[in-house]
């Protein structure tokens, strides 16, 4: 494309994630595109998929907290106590409380 119009990325390249020769482009939700060889393609897939059943669990079991303790006057901001649990559930996660087999963090390209 001519006249300061974007480039669009080659449908073959680098992987974006493990630098391997054969990454294709991936289109995210959030309308980036990068390359990702299959193993990190499903990686990726697998991590989306981990965290959208993480999410749904936690949604689930707050709405059935709320609909319990939600009424009652005095109870601290819900938002202040989610970000608590979750800070000091990684802090856990960190010091080796929850076994890691097979865990391990998807890195995106910057």
């Amino acid at each position: 494309m001519t006249g300061g119009q974007a480039h669009p990325l080659p449908l073959l390249g680098e992987c974006d994630s493990c630098g391997a020769a054969n990454g294709v482009i991936f289109h995210h939700p959030d309308g980036q595109q990068e390359h990702y060889c299959p193993r990190c393609a499903q990686r990726y897939a697998l991590y989306n998929a981990a965290y959208d059943q993480l999410e749904a669990g936690i949604r689930e079991v707050v709405e059935a907290w709320v609909s319990i303790w939600g009424t009652i006057p005095g109870v601290v901001d819900l938002h202040e106590q989610l970000r608590q649990i979750g800070a000091q559930v990684e802090a856990d996660y960190k010091t080796g409380c929850f076994d890691r087999e097979g865990v391990q963090p998807f890195p995106r390209a910057a």
